[in-house]
């Protein structure tokens, strides 16, 4: 493994092993990045108090609650996200090639598609593919590998290859998190290297993110929020935070709340 990582590569690598295996020792990790134990503390104490990890001595473990299930998110703000989602829908043009992520937000953004709208949908989630087939815009592509019960979306090598060898007008994404740092983040390893790909195959990034998720952190990096084209958000959203990642070059389209 290279040994020269930043905290925050390292940090990343840590999370992804608690993710697989359920724990982190000090002592292991130390000799696997080539770095003082002090510093897997000093790393360890961070994810702590970003409430991703649970400390015992020695080492940490995955947090005991477990995420979030697809119906849980899904019945989470509910009339936010439909605001959101039938905004960022009126701005489809006819015609489109979409690869949609397996988000809540998503789903109901296909809910809200215009009738009569003609598009070609690639997305990973049975839900969404469902309700893309019961609006009849079009064309509509389920990719095949395995079922990530969490987000109930396909995931794994098959699926990143065909994500991989196609090429896309529009993605649409949910956010998780955008950070501090301004990037944008998922909960899962899964999830953040699918978003990561589902980005680079699409002409444009359209990500769906109610304000609640500004400033946040979650586990795994998918790209510095510079990537997106237009960004759909409520008017919850901090006004600074906002400008910031205007600032970045993103269209920021905030919605106001009924």
């Amino acid at each position: 493994m290279k040994k020269d990582l930043s905290p925050d590569e390292r940090k990343e690598i840590i999370l992804k092993q608690i993710g697989d295996s359920g724990r982190v020792l000090a002592n292991v990790a130390a000799a696997q990045f080539g770095v003082s134990e002090d510093s897997i503390r000093r790393d360890l104490r961070e994810l702590a108090d970003l409430g991703l990890v649970k400390r015992f001595h020695g080492g940490a473990t995955r947090m005991s609650s477990g995420r979030r299930n697809f119906q849980q998110r899904a019945d989470e703000k509910m009339p936010e996200r439909k605001l959101l989602a039938t905004a960022a829908a009126s701005r489809i043009p006819d015609k489109s090639t979409m690869l949609l992520d397996s988000s809540t937000t998503v789903l109901e953004f296909v809910r809200a598609m215009p009738n009569g709208l003609e598009v070609s949908i690639m997305t990973g989630t049975p839900e969404i593919a469902s309700a893309a087939l019961d609006r009849d815009n079009g064309e509509v592509i389920l990719i095949g590998g395995t079922l990530n019960p969490s987000t109930r979306s396909t995931v794994g090598a098959s699926a990143l290859a065909v994500i991989q060898s196609s090429r896309f007008d529009v993605c649409v994404l949910g956010a998780c998190a955008i950070d501090a740092d301004l990037v944008l983040r998922a909960e899962s390893y899964d999830d953040a290297y699918l978003k990561t790909a589902m980005g680079a195959a699409c002409t444009e990034i359209i990500v769906l993110a109610t304000s609640d998720k500004l400033f946040k952190q979650a586990n795994f990096a998918i790209g510095p929020v510079s990537m997106i084209t237009t960004l759909f958000t409520d008017d919850g959203a901090d006004e600074s935070i906002v400008q910031r990642i205007r600032d970045e070059g993103v269209e920021v389209v905030v919605v106001e709340r009924a």
